[in-house]
């Protein structure tokens, strides 16, 4: 018989990448230990829209293999009482990360056009204007367009460097030449029959090949917003693409390097981390930020660090001792926002066994659904007669940890 018992930390492999519920009021002790380790700090906070944000979630196999059903669920809120507030936030937030950095690490600050400038001026002050790097401009065409002013299509990417030790190689994000030509260049073919555009200054002729690369300048407008049906989307409001984290970070970090995101949302930062070799360290203060980060990580080498539920909810799983295996029947669906007709198995999104033991879980195995793999495995193989605890995440990312007791009725 299963018992519900809480975890607060969850522990995949050596553990070592940082996933973690946690506020800027009071950073985590596992935070404050990594102040002068980071190579990059990408912050992507909220943005003061003054909106109360909603996310959709699919849900079984059928929502995760075509879109629907799905789940409205909360996301987080924007909501300051006032600038001031709003910028001691921001304060905090970017001295923070200021502190993460070793001396040759690059900050990121991403905002667009209702804080920029404010931001702009609090981080000449906290790194210094002579360590400002760019402003980056992310120029995006989607959404309603207003009629009363040009419409606001972009977000400001503020790049700073905590030394000037800091390390930039640019040569890291090319871009193919035939997509950037310059009109005005002439068109020619050289004696190799490379194609080429030229430009004659000074009597001296200018060649740029085709099929050399060219490298992006401080105005993006080559990566779109992510569409509603785009496969990346998780469901978490205000993601950002993986390939504009990437180009961010290329530059800077090195495989084995730290990345730390304190408002790690849906997790696009971390993912693009791990995606370039590279550790990482997550925080956010909304907890299903929490569910959709580890979500879309790798559970090898990470200790997530949030309590599970204590609600009371049972987990349908029964031992077959004929077939010496363990069936999982998932979570019992009850009120919102579950629907009434969704199966217990619908509703489970992630199984895990392993063992549980004074607050912490040992993963051992993960089974979770993706738009790969939508269909969840059911039952496991038990050796030795041995049952293993046991973590479960249904479909509104709420996580809940059982410990196996055989004197339990």
């Amino acid at each position: 018989m299963y018992e519900q018992v809480q975890i607060h930390h969850t522990v995949y492999g050596g553990g070592e990448n940082l996933l973690i519920l946690g506020s800027i009021q009071k950073l985590p002790p596992e935070i404050r230990q990594l102040r002068g380790q980071a190579q990059c700090v990408y912050l992507d906070p909220p943005f003061m829209t003054g909106e109360r944000f909603r996310r959709k979630r699919v849900y079984g196999e059928k929502g995760w293999r075509r879109g629907s059903p799905s789940l409205d669920l909360p996301g987080f809120e924007d909501r300051f009482a006032d600038e001031k507030a709003y910028l001691r936030f921001l304060r905090r937030m970017i001295t923070a990360g200021r502190d993460l950095l070793k001396p040759e690490g690059v900050f990121c600050l991403h905002l667009d056009w209702r804080m920029s400038a404010q931001a702009r001026i609090l981080c000449d002050k906290i790194f210094g204007k002579d360590l400002f790097l760019n402003e980056i401009i992310w120029s995006y065409e989607s959404g309603g367009r207003s009629r009363k002013c040009f419409p606001r299509k972009h977000d400001t990417i503020l790049l700073y460097a905590r030394s000037g030790e800091y390390r930039f190689d640019l040569t890291q994000v090319p871009l193919p030449r035939g997509e950037h030509r310059k009109n005005h260049m002439a068109r020619k073919v050289d004696e190799n029959g490379r194609s080429y555009s030229s430009i004659t200054a000074g009597g001296k002729e200018y060649r740029y090949y085709d099929d050399e690369p060219v490298y992006p300048g401080d105005v993006w407008t080559d990566i779109g917003f992510l569409q509603q049906k785009d496969p990346e989307r998780t469901g978490y409001p205000t993601q950002k693409p993986l390939k504009l984290l990437e180009r961010l970070l290329r530059p800077v970090v090195q495989p084995g390097d730290l990345v730390a995101d304190l408002c790690c949302g849906s997790g696009t930062a971390l993912a693009a981390a791990e995606r370039l070799g590279c550790r990482y360290a997550g925080m956010d203060a909304c907890p299903e930020s929490i569910a959709v980060c580890q979500g879309r990580l790798k559970a090898e080498n990470l200790t997530v660090i949030a309590p599970t539920e204590m609600d009371g909810v049972p987990v349908l799983a029964e031992y077959d001792a004929e077939a010496g295996r363990l069936r999982m029947g998932g979570k019992a669906p009850e009120g919102a926002p579950y629907p009434e007709k969704a199966t217990p198995e619908e509703l489970t999104e992630a199984w895990e066994t392993g063992r549980a033991e004074a607050g912490v879980f040992t993963a051992e195995k993960r089974y979770a659904r993706s738009f790969r793999y939508p269909a969840l495995i059911d039952s496991l193989g038990i050796s030795g007669g041995k049952m293993p605890d046991l973590l479960v995440t249904d479909a509104a990312g709420k996580r809940r940890a059982y410990r196996w007791s055989p004197d339990r009725p």
